[in-house]
């Protein structure tokens, strides 16, 4: 796909986040918004080189170990009728419903993780995978994709949620943290969605024989605005897009087929809901099964966190319009406090 050209930024060395300058690209945004930078390297109990690392949820509650499966054919379509217990994508659905306590919660499954024997690309630096230790597949494979500054450790705990919930999430490395673009992103995120395809046949891969042809795209920032791009320019490819305070303040994103969650903040300083996140949404087709959700008062680092508003409904949007569970349907509705905008076309 083609660039859209790099938008020059500089890092700034304890904020993540990135400017609503327009044409300028994101910048490192105002200490208002912005969180302290992690040191580069990722977090605590982030696997080395040598093999997977089990990384223990603790979680509680029903968000059990679905899967996915073979392809499930046109996406976006909740009541396409899979067979009862089964998800779209061909695993068990969770044997546990979910409740209100247990969805703001990791599942209960375990997790591992590996980064080594992953294919090079000069597109992305590295890939770290996340998967459940136990639970059937074939998995959904959740790509994740980084905002600006962004680095393993604060997009672990979305790895983490995704892959306790019975997801292989994949975080894509940016080669250049600091100087980068939504574009390049993009290019990314897509060059690691067909390595990560790469790992059902791989000889020694952890995961061999155990994904599905679905495939849902994420990020945050810069990563989110990556996300609904690939889901518009490989309508066929995505079965579901999340987009975590998107950054891309120009694109029209009518070609986007996959059912798409936008995620926001209503005080986003660097990704403005009305020139980023809503404007998104306002472009999808009013046919799409797409929902947008704005958190009161929210940062750019608003839907960063799966511990807050946005985990509930990051994982529903993939269990109902993926997996077709519709338990979880209820946790999509409008939430009764805590958010300053919401639209949907979920039946």
């Amino acid at each position: 796909m083609s660039l859209r050209g790099p938008l020059v930024v500089s890092l700034l060395a304890m904020v993540v986040g990135c400017s609503s300058s327009g044409s300028s690209g994101p910048t490192g945004g105002n200490g208002a918004t912005g969180n302290p930078a992690p040191s580069d390297g990722g977090a605590t109990g982030n696997p080395g080189s040598n093999g997977p690392a089990d990384l223990s949820t603790g979680g509680k509650g029903g968000g059990g170990g679905s899967g996915g499966g073979l392809d499930a054919g046109a996406p976006g379509s909740p009541d396409s009728g899979a067979p009862a217990g089964t998800s779209k994508c061909g695993a068990p659905l969770d044997t546990t419903a979910p409740t209100a306590a247990s969805i703001v919660q990791n599942g209960p499954l375990s997790v591992t993780s590996y980064s080594s024997g992953l294919p090079a690309s000069s597109a992305y630096k590295s890939l770290t995978v996340y998967y459940p230790s136990k639970g059937q597949g074939p998995f959904v494979v959740v790509m994740i994709s980084p905002g600006l500054t962004e680095v393993l450790q604060y997009l672990q705990p979305w790895a983490q949620r995704f892959a306790s919930y019975g997801y292989v999430a994949v975080f894509v490395e940016a080669n250049d943290t600091s100087n980068d673009s939504e574009a390049l992103r993009a290019d990314g995120l897509w060059a690691a969605i067909a390595a990560i395809k790469g790992e059902n046949t791989r000889a020694g891969s952890p995961l061999a024989g155990k994904l599905s042809n679905c495939i849902v795209t994420s990020g945050h920032s810069l990563g989110g605005g990556a996300s609904i791009t690939i889901a518009n320019a490989h309508p066929n490819d995505v079965k579901a897009a999340l987009g975590f305070n998107p950054y891309d303040g120009s694109a029209n994103f009518s070609g986007i087929v996959a059912p798409t969650l936008i995620l926001t903040g209503q005080s986003d300083g660097t990704a403005p809901p009305a020139q980023h996140g809503r404007r998104q949404y306002d472009t999808m087709s009013s046919s799409l099964t797409k929902e947008y959700v704005e958190i009161q008062s929210g940062s750019h680092q608003s839907a960063l966190s799966p511990g807050t508003i946005p985990g509930q409904y990051a994982v529903s949007w993939i269990k109902l319009t993926v997996d077709g569970d519709t338990r979880y349907r209820p946790f999509l509705d409008k939430a009764a406090s805590g958010l300053s905008d919401f639209a949907t076309t979920l039946p």
